[in-house]
This record gives C-alpha cells, sequence and structure tokens, in this order.
C-alpha cells in the first residue's frame, strides 16, 4: 500500500525539475516504437524518424561529455584563481 502523503510530498518537491534530455529521447524512442504504420511512405517515414532519434542520442551525448569537460577546465581555473 502506498502512502498518499509521501506521493504528494513527492508531487510538489519535483515540480518545476525539468526532464533530462536522456527522459525526451527515451520517450520519443518509445513513441516511435509503439506506431504502426499502414503504408510504405509511413513506414519510411518511421525509419527516418528512427534513424534521426539514433543521431540524436549521439549528438546529446557527445554535447553531455563536452559539457562535462568544460565544467571540469572552468573547476580548475577557479581553484588556480583562488590559490594565486
Amino acid at each position: 500500500m502506498f502512502n498518499l502523503n509521501n506521493l504528494t510530498k513527492k508531487f510538489i518537491l519535483s515540480e518545476g525539475v525539468a526532464p533530462t534530455i536522456n527522459s525526451w529521447i527515451q520517450a520519443l524512442n518509445d513513441n516511435i516504437r509503439s506506431l504502426n504504420p499502414s503504408s510504405v511512405s509511413d513506414k519510411r517515414r518511421v525509419e527516418v524518424m528512427k534513424h534521426q532519434l539514433t543521431e540524436l542520442k549521439r549528438s546529446s551525448r557527445r554535447m553531455q561529455e563536452e559539457i562535462r569537460f568544460l565544467q571540469e577546465q572552468v573547476s580548475i581555473l577557479e581553484e588556480g584563481n583562488k590559490n594565486e
């Protein structure tokens, strides 16, 4: 059995928190997989969407790696400024 107070608290605390890019990509992936195209042209469109989603995943991963790298560099520079 679930506790309504805890459920309400979690809901209120998570308000305003935007989903991550990975959450959006996963949701798109699930939506695309649930499609059942009825024509050949619709099947092609779904295939193009799947390919675009794969490229989006790659780009997102690269951007996240770049952000981590840049954050590390900023923290190193900030430490250097504090030591001077």
